[in-house]
């Protein structure tokens, strides 16, 4: 069976599917077999090519901000690819070259789905205390990327299914701009899209904040490159040392295993959950609940913020189903009213949601 999200953007076309197969899903044997990997900065940086081409994304906010973001072109990652000479390069290249999403296999981490432009948008205005300041003041930030498939002193930024990162990115710049300490968990289901465009946007977004002049282009919009040298990524990780920015790289499915390589049990830290698109069928809605619950449990000061359909119609997903789920397990799941971010309630409507232990 598939289904179609009918996303728009210049990395997703009209026919973007999810297959579902018989015990798919982030909760399957399969998934649950997978292992958790963490990923040094290190390590990923060390698999970057010499340039990276990118165009830049306009993210816009309910009051009328707007940040533009260079985000890495999918072209871009096709040239790596194909460069390489790694066998195992092949299936990651028919991932990118077609838009379904294969449970357990591929969970869309390449694109930048709607969702995520809506997180994007409500961040740039807004964090848990409506103010993104306060936000930047937390302690961890977790990023679970779509179809996963971003302490007080310090925030910790979870993104589940972090793929191209654009929730997170737009506190990251903030965080480099404004001299925040904080650190950034980025998870993923396929560690090659962290290598591949997670990472990089997180380059890019330092480079256009933090050396301009090393981006080529000239206007907002345009296109352009990025030369990547051992003296770039070397002030890279020094600036970001300096900043007391950590960044954090997790691949796998979501574990119990997983909760535990975030935030260990005990810690007083507080951390915010970011989730876009991660529910859109019961097979991955019950991990995913399990998991930012799992969380929410282990920190005193915790919230999860998602953006979802209201329904994903074909394959069962829905935003009350999350609520049920959420309510199921102890925790209260509640709409932002006002948010205001645009293009909310056209189409299939879309709804941004917090979530926390009662």
């Amino acid at each position: 069976m598939s289904f179609s999200f009918n996303f728009s953007g210049d990395d997703i076309d009209a026919e973007n599917r999810v297959k579902t197969h018989d015990g798919a899903g982030s909760g399957s044997s399969a998934a649950s077999q997978a292992e958790v990997v963490s990923h040094s900065l290190a390590e990923l940086l060390a698999t970057l090519p010499s340039s990276i081409s990118y165009s830049t994304v306009t993210v816009e906010s309910p009051t009328s901000r707007v940040l533009h973001l260079p985000r890495r072109e999918l072209f871009d990652i096709r040239v790596q690819l194909m460069a390489e000479d790694d066998t195992s390069n092949e299936s990651t290249l028919q991932d990118l070259e077609k838009s379904d999403i294969r449970s357990n296999v591929y969970e869309g981490g390449f694109k930048t789905w709607e969702c995520s432009m809506d997180l994007a948008s409500l961040l740039l205005d807004r964090g848990p205390r409506k103010d993104i300041d306060e936000l930047c003041k937390c302690d961890n930030i977790i990023e679970v990327s779509s179809h996963y498939r971003e302490r007080l002193t310090l925030l910790t930024e979870m993104k589940l299914g972090a793929g191209t990162a654009l929730p997170t990115l737009v506190l990251f710049q903030h965080a480099l701009q404004s001299s925040y300490s904080l650190t950034f968990t980025l998870a993923d289901y396929n560690a090659a899209v962290l290598g591949l465009v997670t990472l990089p946007n997180l380059l890019l977004t330092w480079a256009k904040f933090a050396t301009p002049s090393a981006l080529t282009d000239s206007d907002k919009n345009a296109k352009g490159e990025l030369e990547v040298t051992p003296q770039l990524t070397q002030r890279f990780v020094q600036d970001l040392q300096t900043a007391g920015i950590g960044l954090h790289f997790l691949s796998g499915p979501w574990s119990p295993k997983l909760a535990g390589f975030i935030s260990p049990s005990g810690t007083n830290m507080g951390t915010v959950i970011l989730a876009a698109e991660t529910i859109y069928s019961p097979a991955s809605l019950a991990p995913f609940v399990d998991l930012v619950v799992d969380i929410l449990k282990r920190v005193k000061m915790s919230k999860a913020m998602i953006c979802a359909k209201r329904m994903y119609f074909g394959v069962g997903g829905s935003v009350d189903a999350l609520k049920e789920a959420c309510a199921e397990k102890g925790a209260v799941c509640y709409e932002i009213e006002n948010a205001g971010v645009p293009g909310m309630t056209a189409g299939v409507g879309r709804a941004l949601l917090e979530v926390q232990m009662y």
